[in-house]
């Protein structure tokens, strides 16, 4: 599916789309999210190495490329800069430095998380509107405009939600939570395992 939308057919390139396929899917998933900006001028910057040259537009509106590729002017107010897999800190200043005043600023699917140890990105002015994260024993999420929540995962795989939160918890907080009602609720044998193998997940 993500190779046919990017137009990425070819042999020459199906290679290149298994080494890389998280970048290729973040570039897929920001294609989607710019569909809700239908009459916007939009650019896709994105923060990995992976080459993405050979994708086919989404439409002539829509302009991908590394952050460094980013064209020399601010983004203006009626246009949408996404920045996909930010790291570190200073291309979160970076994109934001690019963002003219009144445009639209996105951050998506950042994976190194290497800022800080705690929830969020670097930038506190930014809204986070759709947040999982993995903490021990369970998840801190969030969904814009309802609260954060700290959910536990029971031995069978169901969640459930122990604590919400109107504004955003300290990590620590959150993850005490999840892993004193794990223990006390199921003691040590709220554990992922590997079917088959035995081993710990």
């Amino acid at each position: 599916e993500i190779r046919g939308e990017l137009g990425l057919e070819s042999d020459k390139v199906k290679t290149n789309v298994r080494r890389n396929l998280v970048d290729f899917a973040n570039l897929h998933w920001a294609r989607r999210l710019a569909a809700a900006f239908p009459a916007l001028p939009i650019f896709i910057a994105h923060c990995d190495q992976t080459d993405k040259s050979k994708t086919t537009a989404a439409d002539d509106r829509v302009w991908v490329g590394p952050l460094s590729k980013l064209p020399p002017t601010q983004v203006a107010q009626d246009q949408v800069l996404m920045v996909v897999n930010p790291g570190p800190e200073e291309q979160w200043r970076k994109a934001a430095d690019r963002a003219g005043p009144g445009s639209t600023l996105i951050f998506l699917n950042s994976i190194s998380g290497g800022w800080t140890y705690e929830l969020g990105g670097p930038i506190q002015e930014c809204e986070c509107v759709y947040y999982l994260k993995r903490i021990s024993k369970g998840w801190v999420f969030r969904q814009y405009p309802g609260p954060w929540q700290a959910l536990v995962e029971a031995p069978d795989g169901s969640v459930i939600c122990l604590k919400t939160y109107d504004k955003k918890p300290p990590l620590r907080e959150a993850a005490k939570v999840v892993r004193e009602f794990s223990f006390s609720k199921f003691s040590i044998f709220n554990d992922r395992y590997a079917q088959g193998f035995g081993a710990r997940l």
